[in-house]
């Protein structure tokens, strides 16, 4: 009898094959989850960024009325229907006329909070 030819995989080489398949599913599915999640993360901090921006100009106008000094304030504002605390203070720099104020805003993420800061430098006349 001649030799066969083969036609066939061995089961081995199924095996194999099959591993590396999975392999390479489990990555790109990864790779599409780690995007979405670095998407959310970004779309939250471009939201608290125009929300720090809103404060920084209704400071702005309130001391332009009132011309009071200026105090650490904190709230909570909804947004793109996702909750952020946030709270500033206020610090005169030595030897300049600026106040710095510094903004931090947070927002949960499944379980955990996660933080960003701001600060801003203006040209706002503390109160006397």
């Amino acid at each position: 009898m001649g030799l066969k030819c083969r036609k066939a995989f061995s089961l081995l080489e199924l095996l194999i094959a099959t591993g590396i398949l999975s392999a390479a599913i489990v990555f790109i599915f990864r790779a599409f989850t780690t995007s979405l999640s670095v998407a959310k993360f970004s779309q939250n901090i471009i939201l608290a960024s125009i929300i720090s921006e809103n404060k920084l100009y209704q400071i702005q106008e309130k001391q332009k009325e009132t011309n009071a000094p200026l105090a650490s304030e904190a709230g909570k504002e909804v947004m793109a229907k996702r909750e952020f605390a946030w709270n500033y203070e206020s610090a005169k720099l030595e030897g300049r006329e600026l106040i710095q104020l510094k903004f931090d805003i947070s927002w949960r993420e499944n379980i955990k909070e996660k933080p960003y800061h701001l600060d801003f430098f203006t040209y706002l006349i503390p109160g006397q």
